[in-house]
């Protein structure tokens, strides 16, 4: 039984023993002796006592109870928040791999443009040529140029789109020549004496450098000025 239940059926006992003691005495009977104020005064002490304990006990139960809903609710909250960091870190991680798999291909489309315009300047180059024989002629003639350039051109279309993708991406090229060299930036695979430049200034790179808001997706490589010795 309940502290609380315990109470009241001890509050009712005593109740039916009043009133049977006040019927008694009405009914003239003196047999069983009437409580006294003390001992009532007693009873109603203890039962104040057990009342107060057992207000008490609710009181802390219903803290307890509070405080493990609050608990719940803050680790639910924790939870939820762990789990949307999570997935935005994954998705971050799966897109730095994707635009990642931009760059080879892109690489590929700048070497062969920068080769295919080395290759059309010595060929403007050997047009000028008054001595070429016909079989010369025909390789230098505008035609061949005009084929040669076409193709240059498409492949120069082809890497403004993916620069596009990887611009909406988030993802820009790192300056390079003539900037100063950053290690947080760019990564040097050579050296040279510019006289004309400062020292520790790009003079040319290798290889291109990409970075996002957050993060370098690579480095880009470098040729850096050094000081005489």
């Amino acid at each position: 039984m309940s502290e609380r239940r315990q109470v009241w059926q001890t509050l009712s006992n005593l109740i039916s023993r009043l009133e049977q003691d006040i019927e008694q005495l009405g009914n003239g009977r003196t047999g069983t002796p009437t409580p006294t104020l003390e001992g009532l005064e007693k009873e109603v002490r203890k039962l104040g006592k057990v009342q107060l304990k057992a207000n008490t006990l609710a009181e802390n139960q219903l803290t307890q109870a509070e405080q493990l809903l609050d608990n719940l609710k803050r680790i639910q909250v924790e939870e939820e928040t762990t789990r949307e960091a999570l997935i935005a870190q994954q998705t971050a991680a799966a897109r730095h791999e994707l635009l990642l798999a931009f760059l080879p291909a892109l690489d590929s489309i700048e070497h062969a443009l920068s080769s295919g315009q080395r290759y059309l300047g010595r060929r403007d180059k050997a047009a000028q040529n008054p001595n070429l024989s016909p079989t010369q002629a025909q390789l230098v003639s505008p035609a061949d140029r005009a084929m040669l350039s076409g193709w240059l051109d498409g492949l120069s279309l082809t890497r403004d789109r993916l620069l596009a993708v990887l611009e909406a991406g988030g993802v820009t090229p790192i300056a390079a020549v003539g900037q100063t060299f950053d290690p947080f930036l760019h990564r040097a695979v050579g050296v040279t004496v510019v006289a004309a430049l400062p020292p520790g200034t790009v003079v040319a790179e290798e290889r291109t450098g990409y970075q996002s808001e957050t993060a370098v997706l690579r480095f880009a490589d470098v040729v850096v000025n050094r000081p005489k010795a």
